[in-house]
């Protein structure tokens, strides 16, 4: 059967904690989650390529946002993210001193790390503006060689496909941002600062609920937490690429 990986990035300018993320899932549950989120566009009045997204939250539609993000829960899909804290970390860490470079490094290390042996990987990237245009045949690449800066053999991720794609035509990735944005708010504290929007800071509290949690400034060992997993990076990498 084949497996989607669906990511997205926040917070990446000027904020202590940048974070890259994305969604796991298997062919068969993408399609009932993709004809659910349909059928739930349709009966809030929006088209189905209307997106949601953490930017553009609004108090009118904080309640459609609620019930976007439900069915994240309700079939239980599996969230995988690395927050970077640039207080510790540079991204220019790297043999070509590039920082651009250093942020697909994390990108490599979060599919690597969340993704298993002998599966078929889909991977759609939310499109985003790049200098290197040969990035995802770089992480292509990395993903499916042997030693990557490591001493012993790391696990080979199967990659059939990766590329960037437009976000709006896929709810899956809406979803990612919507989950990165709430939580790259709590670990920056912008949910404590006086002139947040009211309606982000309820739509974080609401996940926070869902997962019984006060705030969503956790992480969590590889095996997650429920159905989220974050993975606070500290440590500097030397990944040789």
């Amino acid at each position: 059967m084949r497996h989607y990986i669906f990511t997205d990035e926040s917070n990446t300018d000027q904020a202590r904690f940048m974070l890259i993320g994305g969604i796991w899932v298997d062919e068969a549950t993408l399609q009932a989650v993709n004809k659910e989120c349909a059928e739930y566009k349709k009966s809030i009045g929006w088209k189905e390529d209307t997106k949601f997204n953490w930017k553009k939250i609004s108090k009118q539609a904080l309640e459609k946002y609620y019930g976007f993000i439900d069915i994240f829960f309700k079939y239980n899909l599996r969230f995988n993210c690395i927050v970077v804290d640039s207080k510790e970390i540079s991204l220019k860490d790297n043999l070509y001193n590039d920082s651009e470079l250093g942020f697909y490094v994390f990108y490599y290390m979060l599919l690597q790390e969340n993704s298993l042996e002998n599966t078929d990987y889909y991977i759609l990237m939310d499109r985003m503006t790049i200098r290197r245009k040969n990035i995802l045949e770089k992480i292509k690449y990395w993903l499916i060689t042997p030693y990557m800066g490591k001493e012993k053999p790391k696990e080979i991720i199967n990659v059939r496909t990766i590329e960037f794609v437009d976000s709006k035509k896929y709810n899956i990735i809406q979803m990612a941002d919507l989950l990165l944005g709430a939580i790259g708010s709590h670990y920056n504290h912008r949910h404590m600062k006086p002139n947040i929007a009211q309606h982000k800071k309820d739509f974080a509290q609401y996940i926070a609920k869902h997962l019984g949690k006060n705030d969503l400034i956790f992480h969590t060992e590889k095996a997650g937490y429920k159905n989220i997993n974050i993975w606070l990076f500290e440590s500097p990498s030397k990944i040789k690429i």
